[in-house]
């Protein structure tokens, strides 16, 4: 009697540890479970904090058990990854950002395939980009160009931790096209080196720098074109009235001085000037060789043509 006497309190124990076992274990959602997620706030800093509420219902409208436990997930920053339902079915969790910018997508889920989500904007996103290109001419012999670009949010004040890219049509990046991130000023900066060789495959007489700034999912662009300083083009029309030659400059690559050789010993500094020749004796015509010598502060370039003349 004894034994059997002990082995029933004994069991009724183990029962009862098995009950209180039961009692802590989680409450699991019933099938049909309906979540729905709401952020507050919507939008916060690149290192602020929004509240995650979640709402559990069951399929008759009511609320699932207290202590049902729901999971949360973010594509961006930090969220609590499991939260416990309170009373009314609602359980509140908090979303970090983590210095980040973009849209954080939260993911509320409970059991196999019940899933919600809400969307929180982490960060500005840049609203304005501008750049600067110093110098803004350089030489066709190369030089470096200093990049800077700043960047502003949506109500103009500076956005810093912004991944800019500089990109250009020739020459070489010190950042090697990589992201560079803008400072609390929201300035991003590069230096771009340009030889005479890359100025040697462009066709015109400028090229193209520009920054890209990735916000979220927002890609704003800006561009600037580097003007080339070029030696000039020698280059220039005669206009012969019997003994009298005018010359017309038509250098191009913007020359500053001007050297004219007109053939019969005599020169001038002018830019267009107006020449008068002597025939030698018993001649009613001749011809000169005129050079043209164009320069600027990049280098020089001359030219040759014959120019003949006739007496009236």
């Amino acid at each position: 009697m004894k034994t059997k006497l002990y082995l029933s309190v004994l069991s009724l124990a183990l029962a009862a540890a098995g009950l209180a076992a039961c009692d802590k274990a989680s409450p699991v959602a019933p099938a049909g479970t309906v979540l729905s997620v709401t952020a507050n706030p919507t939008q916060i800093a690149a290192n602020g904090v929004s509240q995650i509420r979640v709402v559990a219902l069951r399929a008759n409208g009511t609320p699932v058990n207290p202590g049902t436990q729901i999971r949360l997930s973010t594509n961006l920053g930090t969220v609590d990854p499991l939260v416990e339902v309170g009373e009314g079915g609602i359980a509140v969790g908090t979303l970090q950002g983590d210095g980040r910018i973009g849209t954080a997508e939260v993911t509320a889920t409970v059991g196999a395939d019940t899933s919600a989500t809400v969307q929180v904007q982490v960060g500005q996103p840049a609203a304005n980009l501008s750049l600067q290109a110093t110098p803004s001419s350089i030489p066709e012999t190369g030089a470096s160009v200093q990049l800077l670009a700043l960047v502003r949010d949506a109500s103009g004040q500076p956005l810093p931790d912004a991944n800019v890219n500089f990109s250009a049509e020739i020459g070489d990046l010190t950042s090697g096209g990589g992201f560079i991130r803008t400072d609390s000023s929201g300035q991003a900066r590069d230096t771009l080196r340009v030889s005479e060789a890359d100025i040697a495959t462009l066709a015109d007489d400028n090229f193209q720098v520009s920054a890209s700034v990735q916000t979220g999912d927002a890609l704003t662009t800006e561009t600037f074109d580097v003007s080339l300083q070029r030696r000039p083009d020698a280059n220039f029309n005669a206009n012969q009235n019997g003994l009298q030659v005018a010359f017309e400059d038509i250098s191009t690559n913007n020359p500053t001085s001007w050297f004219w050789e007109f053939g019969d010993g005599d020169t001038s500094t002018a830019q267009n000037p107006t020449h008068l020749y002597s025939l030698p004796a018993g001649q009613t015509s001749a011809t000169f060789f005129v050079t043209l010598t164009a320069r600027n502060a990049i280098g020089e370039s001359s030219i040759t043509k014959p120019v003949t003349v006739r007496a009236d």
